[in-house]
């Protein structure tokens, strides 16, 4: 008798976890027909995943029609208490697909992605001792989550592998202590995420890496031509991992999260060598924000030609550098370029013939043939003690990391009175503004005449990229920022587009504009008698000082930058004043012209208001800040003054109270301008002497009406 075929048994069908779902998205007409019977042919182990993974339907529109289907909230999977993940072992929640959330002593919240599953809900609920309340989440963020929480390993290794091929790195650390507890499966990816960033930073030119803590993670960014760029994102469970490998790279104490902290390391990054500068400082409940300073030693050779200024700037520079005593400053905010701007003006002083020695901190090249000082605080060295220090040693040159205080001001100055030539920093907005800042710190105005050689304000705008510019009308520019006739070069205003060279910025490098004020016999003259800053700026344009509006400007109309930089960097044009000047003998019965200062930092209001009131025949200046407001109703005794009350420097009421201490201000009647439409401010301000309260958004009527009212009363009109 012939043997039976064997019998070949089918293979058990296949059923989604959550089929469920199909049905749901149906009956919400999100799914087609033909698509949900190709699901069910193909029978996936999610079937929201699924869904979202084919583009069938958005994410967030799959996650809340599940959710309401199964009557629970959608899981918000960015907050996960770490105390809660302890009451599930990761194999359970993998095998339930379920992320704690939140716990309390009677119930669990639980993000799942399948809220319908009740054998789940009695396990985990058997597993955590708690009541169990699902919350919906999708498949693949909630694997994905899982990583984070229970292998952050993975998530590291994930984003190492995102940015890409590698550079080789080599950094030298400190062999951790055996005491310490920290997992190596963390650690190990943690170190090499490190090293990927660091090697992926210098490919894109940053300048500087910041780790920032946060409630989400660890929100990685790039310095890169002066702006920030978020890069990536480490989950929280991985965030201290990383934290303590930027902190033992650095040979900074890890067991203190507590305080401020600074080292430096050294790092080679396909074969050439960088230096490293690294600070701590601790954020709120988040951990420590780390920031890593990437610092080229090539650039200590940075040549003054390779900085990108223009002849007549060139000139002008290396006329204040061919003094042999006095003192030079470098004015700017922070990342202006000073420090390389001052290392390239020391190496074109230098001879074998001189001593040189800089007062640094921290610092930051090292210099061939030059004697460089570190401050150091704790120790008592100061700024102002090192110099007194360096000046018995018979220095030609010092360069002056930064003049904080009266106490390092009167000590530079007493060098440059001596025979020294010093190059030091400041931080102010501009060439002008640093004359009123040694002022205010309590520098004598003839000590300040008598040694101050020259003032360079400096920022850095970035470079146009060559591969993607495109070429604009001049005409495009606001009228205040077009080129003059006659301009000096050809004129190509271009505007930015982006490209895969530039990272689709639209820029690529940056360069210098300087606003150069070289102290003559006039302009020391009024450096001595106190004049105000503004007299001083308007006697030194008249011998070709350029401003910085005026420097970046002439970059647009050549095509190295975009108007839009400029204005970044810079700020609005200056408005210009529309003052009618008057003979001093002028007939009873012309007519006068009132000048209106307006006080408004917002650059928009005061152009508005400017461009309502010349309308109506008023003369108009501005002032951008409550400081420059003070000076200019002082000099120039407006018929009125429009004053916004929320200004940089000087606020509103400060700009009143100071007013009306001064006898050459309580002449100038006030009318408030501002947002706040408040009883106390309004009763506060005319209580200081303001004549009249208008609140934001202005009626021109209105405005004209309420200042003609205050001039007839104060007899300025008819």
């Amino acid at each position: 008798m012939p043997a039976r075929p064997a019998q070949v048994s089918a293979p058990p069908p296949r059923f989604p976890r959550d089929a469920w779902a199909l049905a749901a998205l149906e009956r919400e007409g999100l799914l087609p027909a033909y698509a949900a019977e190709r699901l069910r042919a193909e029978a996936p182990e999610w079937v929201a995943a699924a869904v979202v993974d084919q583009g069938l339907a958005p994410a967030d529109q799959v996650a809340v029609i599940l959710a309401s289907a199964a009557r629970v909230p959608v899981a918000n999977l960015d907050r996960v208490e770490p105390a809660a993940v302890q009451f599930l072992t990761e194999t359970v929640a993998r095998q339930h697909a379920a992320l704690p959330l939140s716990a309390t002593n009677k119930a669990i919240r639980i993000a799942t992605a399948n809220p319908l599953d009740y054998d789940a809900e009695r396990a985990l609920g058997f597993v955590a001792g708690r009541q169990v309340e699902f919350q919906y989440a999708l498949p693949g963020p909630l694997a994905r989550r899982l990583d984070e929480v229970y292998r952050p390993e993975r998530s590291i290794e994930r984003l190492v592998s995102g940015l890409g091929a590698q550079a080789t790195i080599e950094t030298v650390v400190e062999e951790r202590d055996a005491g310490e507890t920290a997992s190596a499966s963390v650690e190990a990816p943690a170190a090499r995420l490190v090293d990927a960033t660091i090697a992926d930073a210098v490919r894109e030119r940053a300048s500087d890496i910041h780790f920032e803590p946060g409630e989400s993670g660890l929100v990685i960014r790039y310095r890169v031509d002066g702006v920030m760029r978020e890069v990536m994102r480490v989950p929280r469970s991985a965030a201290g991992a990383v934290t303590r490998r930027l902190k033992i790279t650095a040979k900074l104490d890890i067991s203190d999260p507590l305080h401020p902290q600074d080292g430096r390391t050294a790092a080679r990054v396909d074969g050439k060598a960088w230096d490293l500068r690294v600070s701590s400082i601790p954020i709120s409940r988040y951990g420590e924000k780390i920031v890593v300073r990437l610092l080229d030693p090539a650039s200590a050779t940075l040549k003054l030609d390779a900085i990108g200024l223009w002849p007549d700037e060139m000139a002008a520079v290396e006329g204040l550098l061919g003094n042999r005593d006095g003192i030079v400053l470098v004015t700017g905010p922070t990342g202006s370029g000073k420090t390389s701007t001052l290392y390239a003006a020391l190496d074109r002083v230098r001879t074998t013939g001189i001593n040189v020695v800089t007062v640094e901190d921290p610092v930051e090249y090292h210099l061939p043939g030059v004697n460089q000082i570190q401050v150091s605080e704790k120790s008592g060295l100061t700024f102002a003690a090192a110099l007194r220090s360096v000046l018995r040693q018979d220095p030609d040159v010092v360069l002056l990391g930064e003049i904080r205080d009266l106490e390092t001001a009167q000590t530079a100055w007493q060098a440059a009175l001596s025979g020294h030539f010093v190059l030091s920093t400041l931080h102010t907005n501009d060439a002008a503004a640093s004359i009123a800042r040694l002022r205010d710190i309590g520098v004598e105005a003839f000590k300040l005449a008598s040694a101050l050689r020259g003032v360079l304000a400096q920022r850095l705008l970035r470079r146009l990229c060559p591969r993607c510019s495109e070429p604009v009308s001049a005409e495009s520019l606001p009228r205040a920022a077009r080129p003059p006739q006659g301009f000096e070069r050809p004129v190509t205003v271009k505007a930015a587009e982006g490209c895969s060279h530039c990272g689709f910025t639209g820029y690529r490098g940056r360069f210098a504009i300087e606003e150069i004020l070289t102290v003559d016999g006039t302009i020391a003259e009024l450096i001595a008698r106190g004049s105000l800053g503004d007299q001083i700026v308007e006697s030194a344009r008249r011998y070709g000082m350029r401003t910085l509006w005026e420097a970046g400007i002439r970059r647009v109309w050549t095509g190295e930058t975009a108007y839009d930089e400029v204005v970044r960097v810079v700020g609005e044009p200056p408005v210009k004043a529309a003052v009618t000047a008057m003979p001093a003998a002028a007939p009873a019965t012309e007519p006068t012209v009132p000048l209106v200062l307006v006080a408004d930092d917002d650059p928009a209001m005061r152009t508005l208001e400017g461009a309502i009131l010349q309308a109506e025949g008023f003369a108009v200046v501005a002032a951008e800040d409550g400081v420059a407001a003070l000076e200019q109703a002082q000099r120039l005794q407006p018929a009125i003054l429009l004053l916004d009350m929320d200004m940089p420097r000087l606020d509103g009421f400060g700009v009143l109270e100071a007013l009306r201490r001064r006898l050459t201000g309580r002449s100038v009647p006030v009318i408030v301008v501002t947002a706040h439409d408040d009883p106390v401010t309004e009763t506060r301000c005319i209580e200081l002497g303001a004549e009249d309260y208008i609140t934001k958004p202005i009626q021109p009527a209105r405005l004209v009406a309420r200042i003609r009212a205050v001039l007839r009363r104060t007899g300025v009109i008819q």
